[in-house]
C-alpha cells in the first residue's frame, strides 16, 4: 500500500518543486508583477491543494487500517479537512479498507459522507465482498445503502461465495435474505455451496440448504459439493463437524455418485481405502422412495426460504421435519 503512495507523492513533490523554481525565475526576470509569476502562483496554490488532499486521503486509509503513521488522526476529522472518501490508494479504497477490518462505525460514517457503495477496488472487488468475510453489521449497512448482493469480483465470485468460504453463517443469511443467488457460479462454475463444502463449513452449508441451494451441481472439473468435501476427508483433515456435513449433504442429495462422468474415481480417494469402502457401500444402496420424494419436493419448492415454505404445506410435523433434513 505504501509503495504506490510514495511514488505518487514523489511525483507531486517534483512537479511542485518545478513550479517553485519557475516562480523564482519569474521574480528575477520580470520583478514581482510578471505574468509568469501570476500564473506560477496560481499553479502553486493548485498543486498545494492537490498535494494536501492526497496526503489527507492517504492518511485516511492509514487511519482506517490502524497504521499509526499519524497517531492523532481520526477518520471524521480527516474527512472534514478534505480527505476524499472515494480515492484509491494502491489497490485500496477507504470503504473497502473499513470492511476489511470489520469497523461498522467507520463503514457507516464513510457511507454517510458519500462513499460509493458499489465501487470496485484494485482487485475488482466491492466493499461487500470484504464485509461478507468478516462482519454481519458491515454487510447489513452496505445492503441498506444499496450494495448489490450478487456483485462479481475478478473471478466472478459473489459476496456469498466468500461468506460461505469463510464460514460466516450470519453473513450468508443476511445476503440470502437480501436476494443473493444461492446457486451463483464463478469462473470455475463453483457455487457458494461448493465453496462451503470443500472446507466442511457445516453452519454455512445448513443456511445455504435452507435457502434452496442445489446439491447436484458440477463444476468445470466435474466436482460436486459432496466430492469437494470427500476430498477434504480423504486427506485426513476431517473432523466430526466435516462428517456431519457429509451426512447432511448426502441426505439433501437423495442419491449421489462418487465417480466422475468418465467413470474414474477422484484421486484423493485412493489414499483412504476406508473412506472409499464406506462411500462405495453408500452409493451401492438403492435410495428409498421416501428420500427421493424428499429431494423432489425440496427441488420443486425452488429458491426460497424452505422452512417457511414447508411450514405452509398441509403435512404432519414429522414429515415437515423430514423435508427440512431434521430427522
Amino acid at each position: 500500500m505504501s509503495k504506490p503512495s510514495s511514488r505518487v507523492s514523489s511525483v507531486s513533490c517534483q512537479t511542485f518543486n518545478s513550479w517553485t523554481i519557475n516562480v523564482c525565475r519569474s521574480v528575477t526576470l520580470h520583478g514581482c508583477h510578471g505574468p509568469l509569476l501570476h500564473m506560477s502562483s496560481t499553479m502553486w496554490y493548485i498543486m498545494q491543494s492537490i498535494q494536501s488532499k492526497y496526503s489527507l486521503s492517504e492518511r485516511l486509509i492509514r487511519t482506517i487500517a490502524a497504521i499509526r503513521s499519524f497517531p492523532h488522526d481520526n477518520v471524521e476529522d480527516l474527512i472534514r479537512k478534505g480527505a476524499d472518501v472515494n480515492r484509491m490508494h494502491g489497490t485500496l479504497k477507504p470503504l473497502h479498507c473499513a470492511c476489511m477490518v470489520a469497523d461498522a462505525d467507520c463503514v457507516e460514517l464513510l457511507l454517510e459522507k458519500g462513499a460509493e457503495v458499489n465501487a470496485l477496488d484494485g482487485y475488482n472487488r466491492t466493499a461487500l465482498h470484504y464485509a461478507a468475510e468478516k462482519d454481519e453489521s458491515c454487510v447489513e449497512l452496505l445492503l441498506e445503502y444499496g450494495a448489490q448482493p450478487n456483485a462479481l469480483d475478478g473471478n466472478k465470485d459473489t459476496p456469498l461465495h466468500w461468506a460461505a468460504f469463510k464460514d460466516n453463517p450470519e453473513c450468508v443469511r443476511a445476503l440470502l435474505e437480501s436476494g443473493a443467488c444461492p446457486n451463483a457460479r464463478d469462473y470455475n462454475s463453483d457455487t457458494p455451496l461448493s465453496w462451503a463444502a470443500m472446507k466442511g463449513n457445516l453452519e454455512s452449508v445448513k443456511v445455504l440448504l435452507d435457502y434452496g441451494a442445489q446439491v447436484h451441481v458440477t463444476n468445470l472439473k466435474g466436482q460436486t459439493p459432496i466430492s469437494r468435501l470427500v476430498a477434504l476427508l480423504a486427506r485426513g483433515l476431517g473432523t466430526e463437524q466435516e462428517e456431519e456435513c457429509l451426512d447432511l449433504l448426502c441426505r439433501a442429495a437423495g442419491r449421489f455418485e462418487i465417480r466422475r462422468a468418465d467413470g474414474t474415481l477422484p484421486r484423493e480417494l485412493s489414499k483412504d481405502p476406508q473412506l472409499l469402502a464406506r462411500l462405495t457401500s453408500m452409493v451401492a444402496q438403492a435410495p428409498t422412495l421416501r428420500s427421493l420424494a424428499r429431494c423432489a419436493v425440496r427441488q420443486s419448492l425452488g429458491v426460497q426460504f424452505l422452512p417457511t415454505a414447508v411450514k405452509e404445506l398441509p403435512l404432519p410435523e414429522t414429515i415437515k421435519d423430514y423435508l427440512l433434513l431434521r430427522e
